[in-house]
């Protein structure tokens, strides 16, 4: 399973020298937000005041023995982090804009992991334009700095229309999202406050009986500095309606090169809600790769707690059997997924189930467990949440795969043999969020 703190969110580094100094500076997102303090909003304009998040983290890892975290970093190792997003988002009339700059830092033994990792499956750009830049690099420290929003949009009873960098979540996926296309979350993020932004071009017209028709454009390139290409780049429509009382939503789409659809449906069941989507796409040699996910969530009271349950089960089209895999036998369809986000897992069925449980008023807990059910593998999580006063919040959390090696939480050997094992370590995390 790919990182847990969601993506590494900033955009490919400029050039650096040998000392880690940035060869030109950030200049845009310095003006923008200057011009976000110094403008005084004129009659009409809402919202314009300036708010964001301060997070303060600290993890503590333990890597699998035999796997490449161990090997490039050690049996355990501490991680602190801390992020500082800033955003300004005034509205006039039916026109609104949107930037937010973030700045993060990182210090651990786990930036060597990472790194490692980027290497065997290197990520395309993630994002059309580079809005950021690296202002420190080291072995075991990294700071940078990104401009995560920057959008301007129009709203009126019928039509939405936004273009820049935005984030976007289609689907109904509770632990596994497939067809959300754009930067959807891992299983085990623990930071799921803001999805990382993505430029496009985003169009929704709404149906005056309900439902809307929504067209989505997000070019991209191959590699840094290169042109953009349709083979890089995603485009789709989706449609919301309601049929027979349910809920439905339609997909259609080419998803860097590849043809996608999708179908969704929801309902109840007595006091529970259903979801079931099916997305199959069209990869290679006329081949079609079915994913699907289907879950069922309801709302009650145990032992006088308010609690949500849920299972879902989750089909990944793009998934492998075999009980021998390595990394270096999967399929290039999968290693793309992998490698630019869209996909987290390698085996093809998994079931999780979970609670989110009200122990007090300001006090959640939140246990679940993702079952390979290939490989008999199991990815344990807790998160839990304090309210420690308005706008300050306490996060904590526990992560433990358990598996053989050769399972894809006890360890995928990156080949035949005594290779390293790509093995998620185990994880025990807290942080410190304040709103403003």
């Amino acid at each position: 399973m790919r990182p847990r703190r969601g993506k590494r969110t900033g955009d490919r580094p400029p050039l650096r020298t040998r000392t880690g100094r940035i060869v030109g500076a950030p200049l845009l997102s310095v003006v923008c937000l200057l011009s976000a303090c110094l403008v005084s909003p004129g009659a009409g304009a809402d919202d314009a005041g300036i708010h964001g998040r301060l997070e303060l983290a600290d993890d503590v890892n333990f890597a699998r023995p035999g796997s490449l975290a161990e090997e490039y970093a050690s049996s355990e190792w501490n991680e602190a982090f801390a992020n500082l997003r800033i955003a300004w988002e005034p509205s006039f009339d039916r026109f609104n804009f949107s930037i937010h700059e973030l700045v993060s830092i990182e210090e651990g033994a786990g930036l060597a992991v990472t790194r490692a990792t980027e290497a065997l499956l290197p990520p395309p750009p993630s994002t059309l334009f580079n809005l950021g830049s690296t202002l420190a690099d080291h072995d075991d420290l990294e700071v940078t700095q990104r401009i995560d929003r920057l959008m301007i949009g129009y709203t009126s009873p019928e039509l939405v229309v936004r273009l820049g960098r935005q984030a976007l979540t289609w689907g109904s996926g509770l632990v596994f999202r497939p067809m959300d296309l754009f930067d959807p979350f891992a299983p085990n993020a623990t930071d799921t406050d803001y999805k990382p932004g993505t430029d496009m071009a985003y169009a929704q017209y709404l149906f005056q009986g309900g439902g809307d028709l929504a067209v989505v454009a997000v070019p991209g390139r191959p590699r840094q500095g290169e042109e953009p290409t349709a083979d890089a780049s995603a485009f789709a429509m989706r449609l919301q309606a309601s049929i027979l009382g349910h809920d439905t939503e339609w997909l259609i789409g080419r998803d860097h090169g590849d043809l996608v659809a999708g179908f969704g449906v929801n309902g109840r069941l007595g006091g529970a809600t259903w979801n079931l989507e099916l997305v199959p796409t069209a990869v290679e040699h006329g081949r079609t790769a079915l994913s699907a996910v289907a879950n069922v969530s309801d709302a009650r009271t145990l032992m006088g707690r308010n609690t949500t349950l849920f299972a879902e089960y989750f089909l990944n089209g793009f998934g492998v059997r075999s009980s021998d895999a390595t990394f270096a036998s999967l399929p290039p369809y999968l290693l793309d997924r992998l490698a630019r986000g869209e996909l987290f897992d390698m085996r093809r069925n998994y079931l999780a189930a979970g609670a989110t449980i009200e122990a007090s008023p300001l006090f959640n807990l939140s246990p679940t467990v993702i079952a390979d059910l290939d490989d008999g593998s199991l990815y344990i999580l807790l998160a839990t949440t304090y309210s420690l006063h308005d706008n300050l919040m306490l996060v904590g959390g526990a992560q433990a795969p358990i598996g053989h090696r050769s399972t894809e939480f006890g360890g995928l050997p990156l080949a035949a043999g005594q290779a390293p094992t790509l093995a998620p370590p185990g994880l025990l995390y807290v942080q410190l969020r304040r709103y403003f």
